[in-house]
Formats: structure tokens, C-alpha cells, sequence
């Protein structure tokens, strides 16, 4: 339910107030006058506007002659007397932009000149799912990536989220942040040609699409119009504490009103104060007895016929019991608070899990039938944590694949959702000898509450025991051993770890991108300069930087100088089918696999590189990192070497060659 607050005739009067607006219809130079600095035509022919120019000195127009599409006169005026400069364009097809230079003594003026292409405007929705082609779009900017490179989000609302990534967006001389010319921020108002773009405002831009890592963008895009934000708030994501709180939001806004709305109950505007040209809003949260939640206030103010909505997220602490750190659990007394539950039961067998005061926690089926249950601890608290580890011991025997079928998982939303998390050890099978699991990072849980969970599944074929005790979460050191617990610790920002390899592997390197394995997983090293080569062998201590980058673990950093690093030969692939893949794929993910029997369609080309590998019923899609040519034909069935990926939610096998796919 949305609640709105309709503070109107407050702000009518205050808006008197406040900031001034960045629609200035004057652009001023120490006594030259121009009515506009910045013109966009459509695409049609003989299109013709007017600037209006005044200088106290004498002043000459100019501007590059190689814009041949475009007319301008008079190119000068005398001192005093105000001159009306018409601009005619030409017709086009795609958008393209000049500068037009006002020249007075050693003053300079400059007027960006841009034409809008003949290009269909599309939907962000319609970019995200069309063809690689060039695109045109308008969108509010909802982030503002990297100002230097000029990488930002724009979205339209007709998808949920940030919306489509910009990858560069060209200045008003149309340089890229590559060129010699580069600018040094996007939004700079020291610098003549940069935007000053803010999050709110709408943007019209054109450019190509492209897929990079799996990711849609539109590089290098050319601006075509801007309207700027009615409303500049100084911080769009508050975090609050479970009690009650109030957060102060510092808003400057230059339309004729402010209301708010909100989409949540427990959240309101409780005040609005003046502070010389600044707003202060104070969000109020009520107390929180469920668990993390978020809300969002969202901002409006008009101007005519624009308007400007910028929304403000607040999310706020779980209020649920949890356990603190360090959390031990024998897991010999009982199920206290753990909680199991059979997803896919059989019949004649009461519960799947079961306690032992010797065993610990006991998952066991029988051949009569497939069955899966799992196990889900208590809320444990890893608000304060820095480096929160969980261990524990277990044994198994008579599974067919560990991998598929006994898996660990964590979740920060009281089981919303859940993510896998690799066991880095798990017993021979050949006797009932406890090992322990490896030390698994949940530094990608902090500043939360986690749970944990056991999931555990059997078929007639392969019937498992699976027996686990002694569980221990604490805030610790990580030191890794395997390759397995360093994707357990990727997060989002970066998560420095050091330890100790024992025959790691090298399986393959392409330029900056190298991938190593050992018997627990695989993981990507992207750095230039890596100094690997395929079938290198890597033990002793290491060190190194682990992030997840769009929900994918990959080394940004690898100190290999106290190791030993050996030549040798590049391992053999593990031959896998795709669904097999599918089953154990945070186990195999970055690691050599094999598939064979498969087909790719549609086909691989050097200007579409996204193609669905299937196996039978079974699919998975295929992404050629190559940038050299490629062509492979729809329909074309062989043998796929491949290392496995993901973007996000979405799993992908990289083709890194043309030789890597045989046909049969």
C-alpha cells in the first residue's frame, strides 16, 4: 500500500527559496550573452533554430568545417548590439553533434550542436531483449557508475531495477574517455564539456549495443537531449537499526512542489525543515519484529509539464532472535532449534533426518523411492561480523555424486532465498571416518542474519548416509587451503584471503584470463599481466583478492611469490553431461569440462556470440569469449570443451576457441 503525504502549500511558499534551476535560459561570460549552449535538431531535412548573441566587444562565430550538415549565420557581431544566429541542418541518418565556438578577445563560448538520428526510439526492455544493433533511448538516470569513464544506468520503467548499463557516455565534443581528449568526470562543472549529470535526470542517448560478459550495454553512446532533475537528494539508501530510528535526507529541488509517497507502512515523512537552499526530510521507521525489510519513499516535485520522481530506499535490520557469535552446536542433543523437513518424502520412513547422541544429525533414505530433505538451522547473528567461518565434521557413504546430492546452502532473508555454498571436504565413502568440511567463509552474509541449511537427496539407484556434527560459525581468520573456500568467501566488495594450494593447476589462460583448479573447484584469475601459462602446477602459500562480479567469483589479485609454481602439462578435461553440469555446477564452475553429443544453436558468428548448447532435454547457454572470428553453423552437433560461468542468476558455458568445439 503506497501512502502519500501532500505537503504542496508548504512548498509553494518555501519554493521561493529555493536552489536555482539548472534550466538557466541565459549562458553568461563575463560580458558575452548567449541564449543557449546547447541545440538538438531532429533528423529531417532544412530543420533551421536561432540563438540570440550580445558581447560588449566585437565577437566571430566559428565552428568545425567538417560539419558540413550544418548552417550558420552571421558569423559575427559588433559590440553592443544583440544578433540573432540562425542554424540550419541538414537531414540524417544517424545522430551526430558539433561544437559551434563564440569568440570575444580571450573569452570563449561554446554551443553543443546535436542531431538526432533516424533510429526508432526503443524501450530499455526492448534493447535488453532486441538484436545487437545501434539503439536510441530515453531514461531517468538511476546510478551513476564511474564518472571518469562516464558509465552509468538509465532505465524507462519498463523493466525492474537499475535498467540498461551505459559504457561510456560521449562528451559534447564527442570525445570518449580513450581519446587524448578524454574528459577527467563526467559531471565536473569545471569542465566546459562535461553533462553534470545527476541521478533523476532524463537522458535521451543513442548508441550500439554490445554483450559483454554476458552483460547488455550500449557503448560510447552520443547525448541527445537532457532534462535535467527537478530534485537532487544527497543519499538514496539509508540503512536503520531494528528499533525505532529517523534518518535525515538532504533534498534541493527547483520544481513548484514536494510530496512523498511510501510503500510501506512502517515508514513515513515526519517533518520537512529549510536549511539556507536545503531541504532536510526526516524518514521515520517504526520498530521491526520481523525480518530485514525494505521500503522506499519516493520524492516528487512538478514544473509545468515535467516531473521528477526520485525514490529514496530505507532498509532496515531484522528484528527476528538469532544466535551470536560464536554459535557451537554438537548437534547430539536433540533438533533444539534446528528445523527438518522432508521436501520429497517416502512412504514407511517417519522423518529423513533424524538426532543421534553419537552421530550427530542423520540423513538417511531408503532404495524404495527418490526422496530429498533438508535441515535449517537457527537465525545466527553476523551484524558485527568481520570474517565469519562455518565448520563442521561429517561423514557419507554409498552416494552416487556427494556433489548432487548432499549440498550446503546459506540464506540472509530467513530462507527466501538461499545460496549454494561448496563443501570444500567431503569423506572417502569407503569407511565411517568423520573429516572435517573445510573452513567455508560467509564474509558475503555479514551485516546480516544467516541461516544455514543441509539439503540431502537420494534416488532407488543411490541411497546415501550422510551423518554431521560439531558445527561451529565464529569470527576468525580465513585461511584457505582449497580452491573451494575462496569462492565461499567472494563478495561483493572484495575479499582478501591467504592460505596455503596444494597441487592447484592452471587449466587454461586466454590473455588476462587464467583458470585454475584443484580437487574441490575451479576459479578465474582476470588480471592483465598475469604471468601464467596453461598447465603450470601451484602449491604452497598464496594470497590473493577474491570479488564476486555480477554474482561470479573471480581473483582480482594472485600473490603467487612465496608458492611454488612448476611447468607441466594441462589437465584433462572432466568429461560431464549437461545435466550432470547442471547438478554439480558450483562444483565444476571454472573448472576444464568436456561435453559431448551436444549441438549449438543458434550459430556462433563473429558478430553473434550467444548460442544455447543442448544435450537431449537438456539446455545451457554458450557465450564465445573470443573476439577473433568465429563461425560455427545453427544446428552443428560435436564434442564442446568448455569452462563454465555464470552471469548473475544465469549459468553459461565460455567457448574461449573455435578448436574447442569438434563436429561430428
Amino acid at each position: 500500500m503506497k501512502l502519500k503525504y501532500i505537503l504542496s502549500s508548504l512548498f509553494a511558499a518555501a519554493a521561493v527559496f529555493a536552489a536555482c534551476s539548472t534550466e538557466d535560459p541565459v549562458s553568461k561570460l563575463s560580458g558575452l550573452e548567449v541564449s543557449n549552449d546547447y541545440i538538438t535538431f531532429g533528423s529531417e531535412d532544412n530543420l533551421t533554430a536561432s540563438i540570440s548573441v550580445k558581447g560588449d566587444e566585437a565577437w566571430t562565430l566559428s565552428y568545425d568545417e567538417k560539419a558540413d550538415w550544418l548552417t550558420v549565420t552571421p558569423d559575427s557581431g559588433a559590440a553592443g548590439e544583440t544578433v540573432t544566429v540562425s542554424l540550419t541542418a541538414a537531414a540524417t541518418a544517424g545522430a551526430r553533434s558539433t561544437e559551434v565556438k563564440i569568440t570575444m578577445g580571450s573569452k570563449e563560448k561554446i554551443v553543443t550542436v546535436n542531431q538526432e538520428g533516424n533510429i526508432s526510439p526503443a524501450t530499455v526492455k526492448e534493447i535488453l531483449e532486441g538484436p545487437d544493433k545501434t539503439y536510441q533511448v530515453t531514461g531517468r538516470v538511476t546510478k551513476i557508475v564511474n564518472t571518469h569513464y562516464g558509465n552509468i544506468y538509465i532505465n524507462d520503467g519498463t523493466v525492474e531495477g537499475d535498467g540498461v548499463y551505459i559504457y561510456g557516455v560521449l562528451d559534447k565534443k564527442g570525445n570518449d574517455n580513450k581519446s587524448a581528449n578524454s574528459w577527467d568526470n563526467l559531471n565536473d562543472p569545471n569542465y566546459e564539456n562535461s553533462w553534470e549529470l545527476a541521478v533523476g535526470d532524463e537522458i535521451t542517448v543513442e548508441g550500439p549495443k554490445s554483450v559483454y560478459n554476458g552483460a547488455v550495454e550500449l557503448v560510447n553512446v552520443t547525448v541527445i537531449k537532457i532534462v535535467p532533475s527537478l530534485i537532487t537528494v544527497d543519499n538514496l539508501e539509508f540503512d536503520v537499526p531494528k528499533e525505532e530510528s529517523v534518518v535525515v535526507a538532504k533534498v534541493q529541488y527547483s520544481g513548484d512542489n514536494l510530496d512523498f509517497t511510501s510503500d510501506a507502512g512502517w515508514l513515513s515523512v515526519t517533518s520537512v525543515k529549510r536549511d539556507a537552499d536545503t531541504t532536510l526530510v526526516s524518514i521515520h521507521a517504526s520498530a521491526n519484529t520481523e525480518d530485514t525489510r525494505k521500503g522506499v519513499i519516493t520524492l516528487s516535485s512538478t514544473k509545468g509539464a515535467s516531473v521528477t520522481e526520485i525514490a529514496i530506499t530505507v532498509t532496515q535490520a531484522s528484528g527476528l532472535a538469532a544466535y551470536p557469535l560464536p554459535y557451537e552446536d554438537a548437534l547430539t542433543d536433540g533438533f533444539g532449534a534446528w528445523e527438518a523437513n522432508d521436501i520429497v518424502a517416502v512412504d514407511g520412513v517417519s522423518s529423513i533426518w533424524t538426532n543421534s547422541d553419537q552421530y550427530g544429525m542423520v540423513a538417511k533414505a531408503t532404495k524404495a523411492a527418490d526422496s530429498e530433505a533438508e535441515l535449517v538451522s537457527p537465525n545466527i547473528d553476523l551484524t558485527g561480523a568481520v570474517s565469519p567461518v562455518l565448520s563442521f565434521e561429517h561423514v557419507s557413504r554409498y552416494a552416487g555424486s556427494v556433489y548432487e546430492e548432499l549440498k550446503l546452502y546459506a540464506s540472509k532473508d530467513n530462507g527466501e532465498t538461499w545460496t549454494e555454498l561448496l563443501i570444500p571436504n567431503y569423506s572417502s565413502g569407503a569407511n565411517w571416518n568423520y573429516v572435517a568440511s573445510g573452513s567455508i567463509s560467509l564474509a558475503n552474509f555479514t551485516g546480516s542474519l544467516v541461516k544455514v541449511k543441509f539439503v540431502y537427496k537420494s534416488s532407488t539407484a543411490h541411497y546415501a548416509t550422510w551423518e554431521i556434527k560439531n558445527l561451529k560459525v565464529a569470527d576468525e581468520t580465513l585461511s584457505v587451503t582449497n580452491i573451494a573456500e575462496i569462492n565461499d568467501a567472494a563478495t561483493s566488495d572484495g575479499f582478501a584471503w591467504s592460505g596455503e594450494f596444494t597441487d592447484a593447476v592452471v587449466s587454461y589462460v586466454n590473455g588476462g584470463n587464467a583458470f585454475i583448479e584443484d580437487a574441490t573447484g575451479g576459479i578465474q584469475l582476470y588480471k592483465s599481466g598475469h604471468g601464467l601459462t596453461t598447465g603450470q602446477k601451484i602449491s604452497g602459500k598464496v594470497s590473493g583478492t577474491v570479488k564476486l562480479y555480477n554474482g561470479y567469483a573471480e581473483l582480482t589479485a594472485l600473490d603467487l611469490s612465496a608458492a611454488t609454481v612448476t611447468d607441466g602439462e594441462a589437465p584433462a578435461a572432466t568429461v560431464l553431461t549437461v545435466d550432470e553440469l547442471l547438478g554439480r555446477y558450483l562444483r565444476y564452475q571454472n573448472c576444464k569440462v568436456q561435453l559431448e553429443g551436444v549441438t549449438l544453436n543458434p550459430a556462433l558468428t563473429t558478430s553473434n556470440r550467444n548460442t544455447t548448447v543442448t544435450q537431449g532435454t537438456a539446455t545451457i547457454a554458450g557465450y564465445a569469449q573470443i573476439r577473433e572470428a568465429i563461425e560455427i553453423a545453427a544446428d552443428t552437433k560435436g564434442t564442446l570443451l568448455c569452462w563454465p560461468t555464470r552471469y548473475n542468476a544465469n549459468l553459461q558455458v565460455g567457448i574461449w576457441e573455435s578448436a574447442h568445439f569438434t563436429a561430428e
